[in-house]
């Protein structure tokens, strides 16, 4: 179990999509990349939003690194989440504070640094995802590509174990995950670093994964990938 970042056992969602198996069992490995896809934007924060404990599932166990959650008291739960990126395009930034104090909020709280030192030792990752121009706006004030690409900057800093994400919409997943990729990409390559990235086309990060999962009829159909180290140059063109 200790070789997992997360499984699900027999678990049956709130308001659980019509078209997905009931229950089901799913598996993330510790330093796997797994892709869902097929499934729309409302199904994917069906299963994202239990897998980052903000919501209970209806039925059936949920365990994070081994831990059932359920049973986790509500300190244990805010520490777990602390590990977890929850990355969905309906998630937003506070209306009052900059970019730069969005993206900071999480480690100005749980570390007591500054919007400084977030903005000096995360410098590298604000400038690869083109977010130095506007780190002084308001998040009404930038485009929505931008807005989008602070979300997972914001995440990303907190420097988590688990990444959990919706992709939706051309915008996004043209312009936008093309900067993301291979900062993801470098970022998964750490130790003991997962994640699950859900949408309805995902061919983009097939070069990524090392599981899919495709929503057919009713159950969920296993594709296994290569080992992604040996893979050429040439598999990530379709990013281009």
């Amino acid at each position: 179990m200790l070789r997992h970042s997360l499984i699900f056992k027999q678990v049956t969602l709130p308001e659980h999509p019509l078209s997905w198996p009931a229950p089901f069992d799913l598996n993330l490995g510790l330093k796997e990349v797994l892709l869902i896809e097929g499934v729309d934007l409302a199904e994917s924060e069906a299963l994202l939003s239990v897998a980052a404990t903000l919501r209970a599932p209806a039925g059936g166990r949920v365990r994070h690194w081994g831990k059932d959650t359920a049973k986790a008291p509500r300190s244990e739960l805010y520490h777990l989440r602390r590990q977890i990126a929850y990355i969905t395009p309906r998630q937003v930034l506070l209306h009052r504070l900059t970019l730069m104090e969005n993206i900071a909020l999480g480690p100005c709280y749980y570390q007591d640094c500054t919007v400084w030192e977030v903005s000096r030792q995360h410098g590298a990752l604000l400038e690869f995802l083109g977010l130095g121009p506007y780190l002084s706006r308001f998040p009404p004030q930038v485009p929505e590509a931008v807005y989008f690409r602070a979300l997972w900057a914001r995440e990303l800093v907190k420097g988590p174990e688990l990444i959990l994400a919706a992709l939706e919409g051309p915008l996004r997943a043209g312009e936008t995950y093309k900067m993301v990729f291979p900062w993801l990409k470098n970022y998964l390559e750490e130790q003991d670093r997962a994640a699950i990235i859900m949408g309805r086309s995902l061919k983009a990060f097939h070069p990524l994964a090392h599981r899919l999962l495709r929503l057919q009829a009713g159950h969920l159909e296993e594709s296994r990938f290569l080992e992604q180290k040996e893979q050429p140059l040439t598999a990530f063109l379709s990013l281009l």
